[in-house]
């Protein structure tokens, strides 16, 4: 029998940055030739694919660290001009230089580690995950990059005529695309506080020092200073997903989404199945990292109850995960209601498994992640986003410009409140003109990108034609 070629994913836990991951990892794994790994931190190991061998790096995850400083995961903030410096000061750092040096290092010796063991033909990297990039670009090893991101991520600097300042909003803005001409100022200005914080913010800047005195060259690996021309960058985005953009690099390539393999909802949980196929459905699931504080229950529950009073034909479904302590787990009204709102803590399958359990469902209701939009894309269902930081609320604009939903907190971000979210979820349910059209414009564009499964196969044959070089 022929050797295998060997190919190592090197990511973050979390599944914001892992999932791409775990879904390529999973569709290489189908191909007999190949003998696939993932290095992660350990709390991904049960994630891990049929057929991979999954390796647990030393250290500390992102979301370890994260909790150590006190933070639930990112912080919120809201859009406009205070909101976008806020995550740049509270955000951004923690994004670009969340450990300190020794655990860092830590992290990054592991990989090194893991390298020179399995001697991989291409490493496919988590595109933050800079102990991983140092590890690579210290071993000079072949190497593409995953992301969860769309082209605007990583190529929006690269437009003529300086697009990036008059037309494109700055991450973490919400302005609109293309800029109003009252937008245009307030975004160079922003701009300006993006590189000024994240190149020149001490912590930052004492990082890369600890860095090159442990002999590790350059500078910290981001979305603005990272692109490498000779190297591919597998997204998910697709010119019918993201904002138009004149040039484009031949090697950020476009997958569509990149969703990992998932076992039908019949098959997870027969019984939600059968009550999701039995009338038009609502899925609101805010993703696993954002929390519901204060009277944020109270405003999504008001807002569930007023829809389903509304249309008697509707159901809704709400992942509300359990409660911050001084919140209520919530409860709706039986006699009022009878089983047409469910509340659940966990979904016993993946989101997409639920999107797809029923050719009936209405509306996915999230917080803007990539893969949240992605796996509504792949889907074929329309959204409603309600953003909450950084990039969440491009993904916002993008569901408004290319036809398929709309945002639910306008006036509210980084918060919801019941009489807008209300209005914004009639939009996209209501039996109006404007929500046929949203469902007809959701399903074609999943018929563009390949629907729910391609994504990952078409990043495996990259990743594969990659290692055959080597």
């Amino acid at each position: 029998m022929a050797e295998r070629t060997t190919v190592l994913f090197i990511t973050n836990a979390e599944l914001s940055q892992a999932s791409v991951n775990l879904a390529a990892a999973a569709a290489l794994a189908t191909d007999e030739d190949f003998d696939v790994h993932i290095a992660s931190f350990e709390g991904l190991s049960p994630l891990t694919p049929a057929g991979v061998t999954f390796h647990a790096l030393d250290g500390k995850s992102f979301k370890d660290i994260v909790q150590e400083k006190g933070f639930e995961f990112l912080p919120r903030h809201a859009p406009g001009v205070a909101g976008a410096i806020k995550s740049y000061k509270d955000t951004l750092p923690l994004l670009m230089a969340p450990w300190d040096s020794d655990d860092y290092f830590v992290i990054y010796d592991s990989c090194v580690s893991i390298i020179k063991e399995l001697k991989p033909a291409v490493v496919a990297l988590d595109f933050l995950f800079g102990p991983g990039a140092d590890a690579v670009n210290t071993l000079k090893q072949r190497h593409v990059f995953m992301s969860p991101g769309v082209y605007k991520d990583h190529a929006v600097h690269m437009q003529p005529r300086l697009q990036f300042a008059w037309k494109y909003p700055v991450v973490s803005s919400g302005f609109r695309v293309p800029l109003a001409l009252s937008e245009i100022l307030p975004n160079i200005y922003l701009i300006y506080n993006l590189i000024k914080i994240s190149y020149f913010m001490p912590r930052v800047t004492d990082f890369i020092k600890a860095r090159n005195d442990r002999g590790i060259p350059g500078n910290l690996s981001t979305k603005y200073n990272m692109f490498d021309f000779n190297l591919l960058y597998l997204t998910q985005g697709r010119p019918q997903t993201d904002f138009a953009l004149d040039f484009i690099p031949d090697n950020l390539i476009g997958c569509g989404p990149i969703l990992p393999p998932f076992e039908p909802l019949e098959k997870a949980d027969p019984e939600l199945a059968k009550w999701l196929v039995r009338r038009p459905t609502v899925i609101i699931n805010m993703g696993s990292h954002v929390t519901y504080k204060g009277n944020q229950i109270g405003e999504v529950l008001s807002t569930i109850q007023e829809i389903v009073n509304r249309h008697p034909n509707i159901q809704i479904l709400w992942k509300c995960p359990k409660p911050s302590k001084e919140e209520e787990q919530p409860t709706v009204d039986k006699d009022l209601f009878g089983d047409r709102i469910r509340i659940l803590s966990w979904l016993p399958s993946t989101p997409v498994a639920c999107l797809t359990a029923s050719k009936s469902i209405l509306a996915y209701v999230h917080h803007g992640g990539s893969n949240s939009f992605h796996e509504a894309i792949g889907a074929g269902v329309p959204q409603v986003v309600c953003p909450v930081w950084i990039d969440t609320y491009d993904f916002a604009r993008r569901v408004e410009m290319i036809g398929v939903g709309v945002r639910g907190n306008d006036n509210a971000a980084p918060y919801v409140k019941s009489d807008e979210f209300v209005t914004a979820l009639e939009r996209v349910v209501g039996n109006s003109a404007e929500a046929d059209k949203f469902r007809e414009t959701a399903k074609r564009i999943s018929e563009q990108v390949g629907w729910v499964d391609s994504g990952r196969k078409i990043a495996a044959q990259h990743i594969k034609e990659v290692a055959l070089e080597a």
